[in-house]
C-alpha cells in the first residue's frame, strides 16, 4: 500500500508539471494492478480530460462510478468536463449529483456557481457562491467569484467588498489584485497601491503572479498619470505573460494566408452549397480594445437583442469541424454541422430573443466561412486608432487563449497588420456586406452612427439604444466599466502618454 502511494504521489507529479503523457501511462499501469481503487480512474480521468481525450476521460470516470456509484469527486469532475465542452445541461446535472451525495464540499457548490456564471444565470451562481460560503466561511475562491460576478454586472462597490475579503482570506490571489485595480481610481495615498508594492517587493511570487501584480501596478501609476513607471510595469507584466505562453507571428501568416487562399470569388460560384439561414447572430469583430464592447452594449440595449459577449463558440466548432483548413471543401457536410451546432448554442443563452451579439474580436478571420455556411447573418467591424488599439491591448491582462500576440509590442503591432490585410481583403471580396464603424466617428456623433448601426441590423429604432449606458446585461470583458459610462471623449489618442516609449513601427501602423 506504501508503495501504491508512492506511485500515486508520483503520477500526481507528473500531471502537476504537466508532463501528461508519462502520467497517462503510469495510472494506466496502476489500473492494471489495481482495478478497484476507484481514486485512480478518477486520476485518469482529470491526465485525460487536461490532455483534451474527452471520450476516454469519461470512459474512466464512467468506471469509476461502476466501482463506487455515490462519489460526489467523479461527479463533480463530470461536471468540469461537460463544461469544458459546452455541454452545459450535462455539466450541470453532475455537478448537482455531486451536491447531492455531499452537500458540504465547498469546492463543488463552487463549480456549479461558474457554471451559472457563465451561463448568466447570476441569482443561481449567487446562491452557490454563497453556499461553498456557509460551509467554509475561508473558502476564499467563492468570494473572488462572488467579485468578479458583480463586476459582470456592474456592481462595483460590492465587487470591491469581495475582491477585499478574498484578498483578506489569502494575500498572495492575486488574480483579485488584478480585478480589484480594473474597478479602482487609484491615488498616490490609496492603500490598496501600497499594498500592491509591498507584495511586488516579495521574492515569493512567480512568474505568473508577478506578472498580474505588474499589470495592477501599471493600472495604478497610470491613474496617478506616472507613465514613466507605469508602463515599466506594464513592460514587465507582458514580458513575463509572453514567457508562459506559445505564440508564433509565422503561424498565424500562414493561417491567415491559407484562409484567403481558400475564400476567393471563385469558391462563392458554387450553387449547391448547404447553408443555415438564421437570422439570429450578430457578429462584432476587430482588434481587441477597438471599441466591440461599446457597440455590442448599444446593440445589445434593443429589446430584441441577447448580448452574448466574447463567445468562443465559433473558433471551437471550426477546431471540431474543420481544423486547419487543409483539406477545406464548400460541399464538406461538416460545413452544415458547424453552422448548426453554432446556431444551438445561441439558442442556448438567448434567453429567447431573436438576435445574439457575439464580440469575440478575433472572429474576423472567419468572415469568408460566415458568408458561406450562415450568409443572413450581420458582421460589424470595428475599427479604432490602431496605435490607441495596441497601447490599450499592452496595458491589458488578458485571460483568452485567442489573444496571445497581446504581449510583446513588435509581435503586437505585426499581428495588427495581419489583421489590417485581412480586413481590407474581405471588403474588397464581399462590398456593403460588412459594416465598418470607426470609433471616433461613434464618439463623436452618436446621435447619427447609432440609428444607422440599428438600421443595419434589420432592427426597428428603439431610443434605449443611445442610452445603452443605462444597460443592466453582463459585461465579461476588460471594458466592463467604460461601457457603462455615457459617450466621452478621453480615450481618444491616449497612446500619445505613452508616445516617448514607443517604437516607430507602433507609430506607423497602418489605418
Amino acid at each position: 500500500m506504501i508503495k501504491l502511494q508512492e506511485k500515486i504521489q508520483t503520477v500526481l507529479a507528473l500531471y502537476k508539471s504537466r508532463n501528461l503523457v508519462d502520467a497517462e501511462k503510469l495510472c494506466k499501469d496502476l489500473i492494471k494492478q489495481n482495478p478497484k481503487q476507484v481514486y485512480l480512474y478518477n486520476l485518469l480521468g482529470l491526465i485525460l480530460a487536461e490532455n483534451r481525450k474527452t471520450e476516454e476521460a469519461i470512459e474512466y470516470y464512467n468506471s469509476g462510478l461502476k466501482i463506487d456509484p455515490k462519489n460526489p469527486s467523479i461527479y463533480n469532475n463530470l461536471g468540469n468536463l461537460y463544461k469544458s465542452i459546452n455541454d452545459y445541461d450535462l455539466a450541470e446535472s453532475y455537478f448537482i449529483k455531486s451536491i447531492n451525495l455531499d452537500e458540504k464540499i465547498s469546492e463543488h457548490h463552487n463549480n456549479l456557481g461558474n457554471l451559472y456564471l457563465d451561463l448568466n444565470k447570476f441569482n443561481e451562481a449567487i446562491k452557490s457562491f454563497k453556499k461553498a460560503i456557509k460551509h467554509n466561511a475561508q473558502f476564499f475562491p467563492s468570494y473572488y467569484n462572488l467579485g468578479i460576478l458583480h463586476i459582470n454586472i456592474g456592481k462595483f462597490d460590492l465587487a470591491k467588498i469581495y475582491l477585499t475579503k478574498a484578498i483578506n482570506l489569502n494575500n498572495y490571489l492575486f488574480s483579485a489584485h488584478r480585478s480589484l485595480s480594473q474597478i479602482t481610481k487609484y491615488n498616490a495615498k490609496d492603500k490598496h497601491f501600497n499594498l500592491l508594492k509591498k507584495i511586488y517587493s516579495n521574492s515569493k511570487m512567480d512568474n505568473a503572479g508577478q506578472s498580474q501584480i505588474c499589470f495592477a501596478l501599471g493600472k495604478a501609476y497610470d491613474d496617478c498619470k506616472n507613465y514613466n513607471k507605469a508602463f515599466h510595469y506594464y513592460k514587465i507584466g507582458n514580458d513575463l505573460r509572453r514567457k508562459s505562453i506559445l505564440f508564433f507571428l509565422h503561424d498565424e501568416k500562414e493561417e491567415f494566408d491559407t484562409i484567403k487562399k481558400i475564400f476567393n470569388k471563385e469558391m462563392f460560384k458554387f450553387k449547391d452549397i448547404k447553408f443555415n439561414k438564421s437570422q439570429m447572430p450578430i457578429f462584432i469583430v476587430g482588434m481587441p480594445r477597438s471599441g466591440t464592447t461599446l457597440i455590442e452594449q448599444v446593440i445589445s440595449s434593443h429589446p430584441d437583442v441577447y448580448g452574448g459577449d466574447e463567445l468562443n463558440y465559433l473558433p471551437n466548432l471550426v477546431k471540431k469541424y474543420i481544423g486547419n483548413f487543409t483539406n477545406f471543401s464548400p460541399r464538406d457536410n461538416n460545413l452544415n454541422n458547424l453552422a448548426n451546432s453554432y446556431i444551438s448554442c445561441l439558442k442556448k443563452i438567448s434567453n429567447n430573443s431573436k438576435k445574439v451579439t457575439d464580440k469575440l474580436p478575433i472572429n474576423f478571420k472567419y468572415i469568408g466561412l460566415l458568408k458561406m455556411i450562415m450568409p443572413n447573418c450581420k458582421i460589424i467591424h470595428c475599427s479604432r486608432n490602431p496605435r490607441d488599439i495596441c497601447l490599450s491591448i499592452f496595458k491589458n491582462y488578458f485571460v483568452n487563449p485567442n489573444l496571445n500576440f497581446a504581449y510583446n509590442l513588435n509581435e503586437m503591432c505585426e499581428y495588427y497588420k495581419l489583421y489590417f490585410d485581412m480586413m481590407k481583403y474581405w471588403n474588397k471580396l464581399f462590398p456593403n456586406y460588412i459594416y465598418n464603424v470607426e470609433y471616433e466617428n461613434v464618439v463623436k456623433n452618436p446621435n447619427h452612427q447609432i440609428p444607422q448601426l440599428i438600421n443595419f441590423c434589420n432592427l426597428k429604432w428603439d431610443k434605449r439604444c443611445l442610452s445603452f449606458y443605462n444597460n443592466k446585461r453582463a459585461i465579461k470583458t476588460a471594458s466592463h466599466t467604460q461601457a457603462r459610462k455615457k459617450i466621452y471623449k478621453t480615450s481618444l489618442n491616449t497612446w500619445l502618454n505613452y508616445k516617448s516609449f514607443l517604437s516607430d513601427n507602433f507609430k506607423n501602423l497602418p489605418e
